[in-house]
């Protein structure tokens, strides 16, 4: 076994200790450099999206210049504008760095009176109601040989961007040793009725005159949500990832009466498959404490954005790993110093015990992200400093 090879077993064990509860060898630095990672570079994410060859010198880049021992976040793009011409719609649209951004209205494909009929069956429900309400490729506007031309191209350009990815994550496993914390990743049903069918002006409104036929709704979602991971077998030291958008915006009776059921049939599905879930709890969830406690024990990686971290471990460190700690605003606009302090801080108040992943708290996607010098003093301080004696 060479040495690259030897590195990436061993931090795939210190993944695999942190993800079940055990004390690592040393604190593990997270690398979640997105699109980052192209202004760094000097580009932008629209010449990873029109080039194969930026988008793996910008992740080479990434990887040589900064200390880490796993991606999760890498500069890929998957979003592809090309795609969402094909198929004549969507809910993105691209600004002229190649970012994609929800578009006004476009997510609001399913009308309130229609639970009853999401419920019945859902695969009908899409495949009748929805598809054509968002993509015109599915609605009378194209006759079969246009349709069946522009399937063929989609279905090529999805594999071709698969295939990329691909390749970047060979390329981090073998010329880097860094494994992907992430082998796959899925949304949580009431999420996906927010993402996809009824925006947030929508289910907030439902959730409060109908929240019956919404936990339902959801409660039939948690099989289709599961497709997403139907083909995938759990691997050491890796997670799926559930990111989690609603329940920061909703109160904890609204919670347990519509997004509880069928969050908690989800992540106890995917456990009994034997998956370590890693749940980006995005913004606030300290109001949501109590609930989380019930979640499977060592099962769990918490993703923690805006609670007070620390809080965050004395309530639920004993039960699930924690990841983040690292401001992107503080990486920005704080001195290296500061930075530094708050490193150590962390390392001394979050890695006793275990259960700890260095991180930013968020995806590092704007310029105003991260400032490369105290990213690079942070990472190599922490690879020192956070070792278990």
């Amino acid at each position: 076994m060479d040495n690259v090879a030897q590195i990436y077993q061993q931090r795939l064990e210190m993944m695999d200790d942190v993800n079940n509860g055990r004390v690592p060898k040393r604190v593990p630095i997270l690398c979640s450099c997105s699109t980052w990672a192209y202004y760094y570079k000097g580009y932008k994410p629209l010449d990873g999206i029109m080039s194969e060859e930026v988008a793996l010198e910008v992740s080479r880049a990434i990887y040589a210049d900064f200390y880490w021992d796993v991606t999760e976040i890498d500069p890929i793009i998957l979003h592809h504008p090309e795609i969402y011409e094909l198929i004549g719609g969507g809910t993105f649209a691209f600004n002229q760095d190649g970012m994609p951004q929800t578009k006004p209205g476009a997510i609001q494909v399913m009308e309130a009176d229609e639970y009853p009929e999401l419920i019945a069956d859902p695969y009908t429900y899409f495949l009748e109601k929805v598809l054509p309400r968002r993509f015109k490729l599915f609605s009378d506007e194209y006759d079969f040989e246009e349709k069946y031309a522009r399937l063929l191209k989609y279905f090529s350009l999805q594999k071709e961007i698969g295939r990329k990815k691909m390749l970047h994550d060979k390329m981090a496993q073998e010329e880097f040793g860094l494994p992907n914390a992430v082998q796959g990743m899925l949304i949580a049903p009431v999420d996906y009725i927010l993402d996809a069918l009824r925006d947030f002006h929508g289910i907030m409104q439902d959730i409060k005159r109908r929240p019956e036929e919404v936990r339902e709704a959801g409660m039939v979602l948690v099989d289709y949500c599961l497709t997403s991971v139907a083909n995938l077998k759990p691997e050491k030291g890796k997670t799926v990832l559930i990111p989690m958008h609603l329940p920061t915006f909703i109160s904890p009776k609204d919670f347990e009466k519509v997004y509880w059921p069928s969050y908690q049939a989800l992540i106890n599905a995917l456990v009994a498959r034997g998956f370590i879930v890693k749940c980006a709890f995005e913004r606030k969830y300290e109001h949501l404490f109590d609930y989380l406690q019930e979640l499977p024990k060592n099962k769990i990686v918490a993703v923690v954005e805006d609670d007070d971290i620390r809080l965050f471990k004395k309530k639920l460190g004993d039960r699930m790993a924690i990841q983040g700690g690292m401001p992107t605003q503080t990486l920005y606009y704080g001195t290296k110093e500061e930075c530094l302090d708050l490193a150590k801080g962390l390392i001394d108040d979050l890695a006793p015990g275990g259960g700890y992943i260095f991180s930013t708290n968020r995806a590092m996607i704007a310029p105003t992200d991260g400032n490369p010098e105290n990213l690079k003093a942070v990472n190599e301080f922490v690879r020192e400093y956070g070792v278990y004696q």
